[in-house]
């Protein structure tokens, strides 16, 4: 009988009073020798119901100041995602829960966790490998007197991003947080952007940069969605687009030096003497090692991404080089053994080269010591160094003639590539941010 009277004793006093304290009752419970801080506690939340949107007419919609601070983030490559920790600053008016200063001794701030009180479902709506939790972290926030409440909880955002390894090891991620309420419209909630930056409540010794990514660009945008439980209404959703560059790393030290490394190689190759057995030598060794560098290559670079890396590009046509050098060694080498005259008009294109101020001076005296020499002694008439013995095959010449064609041609192609797949750091910010 006496629960009976207490339960609609406690009807009537709702009835009474549309924030759910008693007129005739001082408190929730009977009243003891309380501090400040317990009695404005047990004035606001006395019949509190944290699941009920605050607000004085359901017409109207909560505007809650949304801010993002990322304080730090991990880039895994394997599943193409990025974990962002970041501080996201949360601000509306909850006007239910207000209260005179001057009846609580002054009291203008309370600190009340945020399950003790109503908090917008803002979650991250990007695609993600984790489970979406409609609630923010358990964290304590500060209430108003006017009954503005700001909360300020560290949340991890994971989120599937866009890679452009284009330019790798100064490959690019763009990634996009989108920020909205999970059930609720926007007549209901009303998102805003704010501007969060803790400046001077951070310091370097806090903040921890990422030693291998770099956040080089942030954007935001805001537009309205429709429901995903297929309802007629529309949510007020933020997006965040970020974008990552990679540091120059060790990568980028051991991969352009083997860039430089092969590259002369070849060029060497084709430099020596044809008949040398140090030029067949490096030329199977320079093969050998184009394969082993792009067998570590094939380890090291990410396999997803919409663009391949042009480095790739460099080392395999790199190879294709070289592999030209070691079969045109073979084939030089068995011309300079052949003891028959080359044809007429092989002969005469070769003489009319050789004959040449450049083919004396570019040709002759770097690839031949022998003719060289001739042409030191022959300085007061140097019209007709080139003298042929009748009885000497002009295969020797000619071979001479295509290695060096064959060397500025070479050299010429490397240049072009180069200037067209050698990654920079420069080249890597035409990234073009997709919002």
């Amino acid at each position: 009988m006496k629960s009976i009277f207490i339960l609609f004793l406690v009807i009537f006093c709702i009835l009474q009073d549309h924030q759910g304290s008693c007129m005739f009752l001082q408190s929730c419970k009977e009243i003891v020798d309380n501090s400040t801080l317990q009695r404005l506690k047990e004035y606001l939340f006395c019949f509190y119901d944290e699941e009920v949107r605050p607000t004085d007419d359901h017409r109207n919609a909560t505007v809650v100041q949304f801010g993002l601070y990322i304080h730090q983030f991990e880039v895994n490559e394997l599943s193409n995602t990025v974990d962002f920790h970041v501080w996201s600053r949360m601000t509306w008016r909850n006007p239910h829960l207000t209260w005179e200063p001057s009846q609580f001794d002054g009291i203008e701030w309370l600190q009340v966790m945020s399950y003790e009180m109503w908090v917008p479902d803002i979650v991250l709506h990007s695609v993600s490998n984790v489970d979406v939790d409609t609630e923010i972290p358990r964290v304590e926030c500060w209430l108003h007197h006017m009954g503005t409440v700001l909360c300020v909880p560290t949340v991890v955002y994971t989120t599937f991003c866009e890679s452009d390894h284009t330019w790798w090891p100064y490959d690019s991620m763009n990634c996009s947080l989108y920020i909205a309420s999970w059930s609720h419209s926007s007549n209901e909630i009303d998102i805003h952007f704010v501007n969060f930056d803790p400046d001077g409540l951070l310091t370097e010794d806090i903040y921890d940069e990422n030693l291998e990514w770099d956040l080089v660009h942030i954007s935001q945008t805001e537009r309205l969605v429709e429901s995903k439980f297929g309802v007629q209404f529309t949510s007020k959703m933020l997006s965040y687009h970020i974008i990552l560059q990679r540091y120059s790393s060790i990568y980028t030290s051991s991969y352009m030096t083997m860039v430089l490394a092969l590259m002369t190689m070849t060029l060497m190759v084709l430099w020596l003497d044809p008949r040398s057995t140090e030029r067949m030598v490096v030329a199977n060794f320079n093969f050998i090692l184009h394969l082993i560098c792009l067998q570590d290559l094939q380890w090291k670079l990410p396999y997803n991404g919409n663009y391949p890396p042009k480095l790739i590009f460099f080392y395999e046509n790199s190879l294709v080089l070289a592999a030209f050098s070691l079969i045109l060694t073979s084939i030089l080498r068995h011309v300079q053994e052949l003891n028959t005259d080359a044809p007429a008009w092989l002969s005469s294109v070769t003489i009319s080269i050789l004959k040449s101020r450049v083919g004396q001076v570019f040709l002759i005296s770097i690839l031949d010591p022998k003719v060289s020499a001739s042409m030191e002694r022959n300085t007061d008439d140097n019209t007709n160094l080139v003298s042929f013995d009748r009885k000497e095959s002009t295969w020797k010449y000619t071979s001479i003639l295509i290695g060096w064609i064959a060397f500025l041609s070479v050299l010429f192609v490397y240049v072009i590539m180069l200037a067209v797949f050698l990654p920079t750091c420069n080249s890597a910010k035409t990234f073009v941010v997709n919002t």
